[in-house]
């Protein structure tokens, strides 16, 4: 039986928007962002975040068991990366980094109304198909 796909949202900040979010600072953006979040019993995990929270995990219980560990790393090196991730979210629902379409459909639509292009530039979704994902480089496989 084939496994139906899962989905991920993630939402994509600029610059001052992203350090707003990070910090204790707030304003209507952001109160908003947080109320649709709630609503969907959502939060939000940067993707430096995740990356940083992967290699520690790693490093602390053996590099061997996670074969993403040497390609998250050097990425993580590479300084527009890091901006980058910095930037970029991922939205986890009910502690879950992907989840049913429905699930994905319904917070996508709330957030796409606070999609403005000046604070929060755009959301996307993603499929759990290893086809629409980026694979590692051949060096790391």
């Amino acid at each position: 039986m084939i496994e139906p796909l899962l989905y991920q949202i993630r939402i994509y900040f600029s610059t001052e928007f992203s350090d707003i979010f990070r910090s204790d600072k707030s304003n209507d953006k952001k109160q908003s962002l947080l109320t649709v979040l709630e609503k969907h019993n959502g939060v939000l995990l940067s993707q430096y975040d995740g990356f940083m929270s992967y290699v520690i995990e790693a490093e602390k219980n053996g590099i061997e068991n996670y074969p993403l560990y040497q390609w998250t790393k050097d990425c993580l090196e590479i300084k527009n990366k890091v901006i980058k991730y910095k930037k970029s979210f991922t939205i986890y629902i009910d502690n879950e980094e992907v989840y049913a379409k429905d699930l994905a459909d319904n917070i996508e639509r709330d957030l796409m109304e606070l999609v403005d292009k000046l604070t929060i530039l755009r959301i996307s979704k993603h499929d759990t198909n290893p086809k629409n994902n980026p694979q590692p480089p051949t060096k790391y496989r």
